[in-house]
């Protein structure tokens, strides 16, 4: 009965071609990991950051946005059904694991390229699918706590994560900066502790399912905004201003749950600045500057990058209302005008950050320069140009009901997922050389303007989101 149920629940979630790619690729990540092993050095600086940076991403997205792998129809068929808690707990964690867990399995080759044994290699990926694991018990997990406290545990677990630079071999992260025996067993320790919290917790899921809803829809404006006397165009630029909509899918980029929150601009630039001048007093006034400023001055535009384009190419659309926007004025000019505030209001976001890297330039730190230009301009144009690419391959979904999954996840949702690693690509190579960084930023500038000036372009987006359901 339990293969079953796990069937049905993987079919009714996730088509059949994606399956079959997923399972291709990760076949093909294991061949060529154990042909490649030995090759390269163990534990090498990037590759370590990298795995850091990305593990801190995805923990603290999946405790921020993270969610329930339920459709709207399993209210009423899956939930109603006389299944044992025990097999619906499990089916659903299966779910929720190959949904949460893509991304990071995907990431497979970056994060055993320390491995410099097959020995080494078959325990950090073992390690590796532990903490996908820990991942989606998170994003299940999240679920039963409150704002201030998902955020409280996503700002302890990325300090905990970012400690291991530090040569901190207790981390969940900590296999795969070097540290395997200690790092492993805290890995392990921590997957004994949060697993079967939300295997629990999917075990009772209509207890759960109805909490969040309640949570979410009983939420309150404390203050109504007026845009009477304003142009629509002002007004539109008027609301991305002033407030900043946060959005989160669990796994990052498909049709998961969708959480979403609306913050002061103002309140988002406060805590982005505090939390600059937090990064520019350890990495360039504090004595492990030395340690801290090279690495942590990489790893922070890859993670801002990330950032940027999810909350851009998978936040822009989703939420929109096809019968208002559409018809409200010309198609092209509300699209446009959307994209601009929004990527200017993202710039509440990077813009600290970038200051800061200018500061630190001109004090010795000459990456810095490289990182002030991907987080002004390369990650500002290079959101328009994702945002633009995942409406056109229709791998946006429009959420119709916060906290349950808009529909199907395919292999278009999966596309989506392309420009974000295109950009990381390009932001490495930025980080690398100062004159690649300008000639990156000039190209996806002037491709972003040129796509921002086209009508027929946005006109033409307008009538795909129409074909993909947008009402």
């Amino acid at each position: 009965m339990l293969a079953k149920l796990v069937k049905f629940v993987l079919l009714t979630r996730f088509s059949k071609p994606l399956l079959g790619l997923v399972t291709f690729f990760l076949v093909y990540d294991v061949v060529i990991r154990g042909v490649a092993t030995g090759s390269s050095p163990e534990f090498s600086g990037g590759f370590s950051y990298y795995a850091v940076g990305a593990s801190i991403f995805f923990m603290a997205v999946s405790l921020l946005f993270g969610g329930l792998f339920i459709l709207k129809s399993d209210r009423d068929y899956l939930l109603t059904l006389p299944l044992k808690r025990r097999e619906l707990s499990l089916s659903l964690f299966t779910a929720q694991f190959v949904g949460s867990g893509i991304t990071i399995l995907f990431l497979f080759g970056f994060y055993l390229a320390g491995a410099g044994t097959l020995q080494t290699t078959i325990v950090l990926g073992a390690d590796l699918a532990i903490l996908a694991a820990v991942v989606t018990a998170l994003g299940v997990v999240s679920n039963i706590l409150s704002t201030r406290v998902r955020a409280g545990v996503a700002a302890i677990l990325g300090v905990w994560c970012l400690s291991s630079i530090l040569g901190n071999p207790f981390t969940p992260v900590s296999p795969f900066t070097g540290d395997l025996l200690y790092g492993s067993i805290t890995l392990f320790g921590f997957a004994a502790v949060t697993v079967p919290v939300a295997l629990r917790e999917l075990a009772y899921l209509e207890l759960g399912s109805m909490r969040s809803l309640l949570r979410a829809t009983s939420s309150e404006y404390k203050k109504t905004m007026s845009f009477a006397g304003k142009s629509p165009v002002r007004a539109i630029y008027s609301y991305h201003l002033s407030f900043l909509e946060l959005v989160g899918r669990v796994n990052l980029a498909g049709s998961t749950s969708y959480r979403a929150a609306r913050v002061r601009t103002s309140t988002v630039l406060i805590i982005s600045s505090a939390l600059a001048a937090i990064y520019l007093l350890l990495t360039g006034l504090s004595p492990f500057a030395d340690l801290l400023s090279r690495p942590v001055v990489i790893v922070l535009p890859i993670l801002m990058g990330i950032i940027t384009l999810v909350l851009m190419s998978q936040g822009t659309f989703s939420n929109e209302r096809g019968w208002l926007a559409f018809t409200a004025m010309d198609p092209a000019v509300y699209l446009r005008h959307l994209l601009l505030s929004r990527a200017v209001s993202t710039l509440a976001i990077t813009g600290p950050f970038a200051v800061a890297n200018i500061v630190l330039a001109f004090r010795g730190v000459p990456v810095a320069v490289n990182s002030s230009i991907v987080l002004l301009v390369t990650v500002s144009s290079a959101s328009i140009l994702a945002t633009y690419l995942v409406a056109r391959l229709g791998a946006v979904q429009q959420v119709k009901e916060e906290g349950m999954m808009p529909g199907q996840f395919d292999l278009k949702q999966l596309l989506a997922i392309i420009p974000t690693y295109i950009v990381i690509i390009l932001i490495v190579v930025s980080e690398i050389s100062l004159r690649a960084s300008i000639v990156i930023a000039g190209v996806l500038g002037i491709l972003s303007l040129l796509m921002m000036l086209s009508k027929s372009v946005w006109r033409g987006i307008a009538y795909r989101l129409t074909e993909r359901g947008f009402v």
